[in-house]
């Protein structure tokens, strides 16, 4: 349990430097969720919790100013506790959301606090043109995700075994059936969101026609995936001759 806590706090750790450095996605939670699941030994709870989690926050972003709530902290302890529970997904569900906002408001305190203390001193560095320290000072703004995100991930997964199971033991069965409920409209919810969020209403047909597809059709996502392309390939051509036209 040890070792494995420490892997989902490096894991969380990097998927944080991913997402302000190199962005390989590895910080989605549908991808953390797996992870931590391969590392705890049940890669199925995991990957169910990572897409529960992701659809959960389908459609937030960070704009500007604003900060989402943190999904890669809430996807990992989310499903380290689906784990404990015995592959209780209606655990996860309970625990994502309020462990989103709190990683939100750390990074909050991360990117309007600690992050200007740290320009402040690259900015310095720079007006002495000092390379060497400026490099410096990025690996340790870099280093603090540790501090800041997988050091409290690694104390509730390491200790979270040890008292997630009376905690649900005192959860009325109701509470806890609702909860599962309301995780089966989680996917509605998200996609719905996301249709919400895209101003350009000329591309709502493209959704409908990929949802009969799938859900009527029953093609599965590849064949969802190649119709799309060629609806691209088809607007693109006709928009282009009747820009000409």
């Amino acid at each position: 349990m040890l070792l494995g806590s420490i892997l989902v706090a490096l894991w969380v750790t990097w998927g944080l430097i991913d997402e302000q450095t190199i962005q390989l996605q590895t910080t989605r939670p549908i991808i953390t969720g797996a992870v931590v699941g391969l590392i705890l030994g049940d890669f199925k709870t995991g990957l169910i919790v990572g897409a529960m989690v992701e659809l959960m926050f389908l459609a937030v972003v960070f704009v500007g100013t604003g900060v989402p709530p943190d999904t890669t902290m809430a996807a990992a302890i989310a499903t380290a506790f689906a784990i404990f529970a015995g592959g209780g997904t209606e655990v996860a569900i309970a625990a994502a959301l309020p462990i989103a906002v709190i990683g939100g408001l750390v990074s909050t305190l991360q990117y309007s606090v600690i992050n200007v203390l740290f320009e402040s001193w690259a900015e310095k560095l720079a007006d002495k043109a000092d390379v060497k320290g400026i490099t410096r000072v990025n690996k340790l703004a870099l280093l603090g995700n540790f501090v800041l995100y997988g050091i409290p991930t690694f104390l509730a997964v390491y200790f979270g075994s040890e008292f997630v199971m009376p905690l649900v033991e005192k959860i009325p069965q109701n509470i806890i059936a609702g909860l599962g409920v309301g995780g089966g409209m989680i996917g509605a919810v998200g996609f719905a969101m996301l249709i919400q969020s895209i101003s350009n209403k000329k591309v709502w047909p493209y959704f409908i026609v990929g949802y009969v597809c799938s859900a009527f059709l029953g093609i599965n996502m590849l064949g969802v995936g190649v119709v799309a392309v060629a609806a691209v390939f088809l607007h693109n051509y006709f928009t282009a001759n009747k820009t000409l036209a």
